[in-house]
């Protein structure tokens, strides 16, 4: 799963305000929490907000993919790391805060998975604990893929996007293609594909209260990385 993926993940985020996340969580934390001291990051990718928090907190990392955590293990020798699917999460203690980032939970194509994953969640949350994560918009995949396609363009990298829709299942299918340019002046070819679902609000907070859960605050959030909404869930 992402195998490829991992290869040029960080050349594609380096851009990416990971200290305006880090400040997002945090302030949800000050917010709703009851002095945490103990972070799960599901979906932790190659770990770059989990080393933020790290100083803070004792952290442990999650995600499906055995080669971003390896890029994430390399990075932090302080942390616990676990392949794992976050719908079967078997750890050995609970969480004070779960934290999904980067619109992870739209990696989930089903309500089936949606309510699987916050079962999961909360049999993995200290009580009283949080579960903080993001997701994207309908309006953010029309914005990004106007004609169906996106292509970035960087120099060293080049991105191009190809996106389809399932209006009906509202499941977005992307292929994805880089060309990373070598040290011998040559550009290596990586593609990867992904599959995405665009819930509504409604069902994510019907579904977290199936579980549990108390929605405590959804928020609106565009400054970060295109618009999204940020969910805080209280067990």
């Amino acid at each position: 799963m992402y195998k490829n993926f991992s290869k040029v993940y960080d050349i594609m985020m380096e851009y990416a305000d990971y200290d305006g996340w880090k400040n997002i969580i945090e302030e949800k934390i000050e917010r709703y929490g009851d002095s945490p001291k103990t972070i799960l990051d599901l979906g932790c990718g190659t770990g770059e907000v989990l080393l933020r928090l790290l100083p803070d907190y004792e952290m442990t990392g999650v995600d499906l993919s055995k080669e971003m955590v390896e890029i994430a293990n390399r990075k932090i020798d302080s942390a616990s790391f676990y392949v794992q699917d976050m719908r079967e999460l078997k750890l050995d203690k609970k969480h004070d805060v779960v934290i999904s980032l980067f619109d992870t939970v739209n990696h989930l194509i089903s309500l089936e998975g949606l309510k699987k994953t916050f079962s999961s969640v909360w049999e993995n949350l200290s009580e009283d604990g949080l579960y903080i994560f993001d997701v994207v918009t309908r309006e953010l995949m029309e914005e990004m893929f106007p004609g169906g396609n996106f292509i970035d363009d960087r120099g060293d990298i080049m991105i191009i996007w190809e996106h389809e829709e399932d209006i009906e299942e509202g499941i977005d299918y992307v292929d994805t293609t880089f060309f990373v340019k070598q040290k011998n002046g040559m550009f290596k070819k990586i593609t990867e594909e992904y599959v995405k679902k665009i819930f509504t609000v409604d069902e994510i907070i019907n579904t977290a209260k199936e579980v549990g859960f108390q929605v405590v605050e959804v928020e609106e959030n565009s400054e970060l990385a295109g618009e999204r909404i940020f969910f805080t869930l209280k067990k």
